[in-house]
């Protein structure tokens, strides 16, 4: 697949959206230690290190209905499961749109998204289904005192061509402002909605 346009974008679709320059982000309450992009031989690496303010299971739960990943990531505008193995065995589908100043993309995936015992997450794209020759991520997400850890490591090439100059630095760009978002959407979907005035919890 080929595309000829002055600017191209592709996204880590699927259940991380991560989905960077290093950088220190106050994410609502909580904060991003570390949002990192390099591109190195046609590769883009994405690493994310977040503390989320709202309780590991609230936040594993999100990172994990591949039903409704749009919750954390409005870019994505279908995600399902393709077929369930087994319990923490799945594969999943996903379809994101892209967009840098006026071209858009929509971008398909699959991938085979192993939840392991340890608790971490990884999910391996299947490149005959996808616009990617080859992606792989890892989720590892634990609970710390100010809230829950997220860190994210992942790797993804894309299957078309983007600008040997400036697409690079637009993708990367695109990856820090999408992992950022994320990292938002997150705690303010897993933060519980305030109570009405004058009214108490049951």
């Amino acid at each position: 697949m080929a595309i000829h346009s002055r600017a191209c974008s592709t996204s880590v679709a699927g259940i991380f959206a991560g989905w960077l320059a290093l950088c220190a982000f106050g994410a609502l309450a909580g904060e991003v230690y570390t949002a990192l992009v390099t591109h190195q031989s046609g590769s883009y690496f994405v690493e994310v290190d977040a503390l989320i303010s709202a309780p590991e299971p609230a936040v594993r739960h999100l990172l994990t209905d591949y039903e409704h990943l749009s919750r954390v990531n409005p870019a994505i505008e279908s995600s399902e499961i393709l077929l369930e193995r087994k319990a923490g065995d799945y594969q999943v589908r996903t379809v994101t749109k892209a967009c840098v100043w006026f071209y858009c993309k929509h971008i398909h995936q699959v991938q085979n998204v192993i939840e392991s015992q340890d608790g971490s997450i990884t999910a391996v794209v299947v490149p005959e289904l996808s616009d990617f020759q080859h992606g792989y991520a890892r989720v590892n997400i634990w609970q710390e005192p100010d809230g829950t850890r997220v860190l994210i490591r992942s790797e993804v090439r894309p299957d078309f061509w983007i600008p040997p100059i400036i697409g690079p630095w637009l993708i990367k760009r695109k990856l820090r402002s999408e992992a950022l978002e994320t990292v938002q959407n997150l705690e303010r979907v897993a933060l519980p909605a305030p109570l009405p005035h004058n009214t108490s919890a049951k």
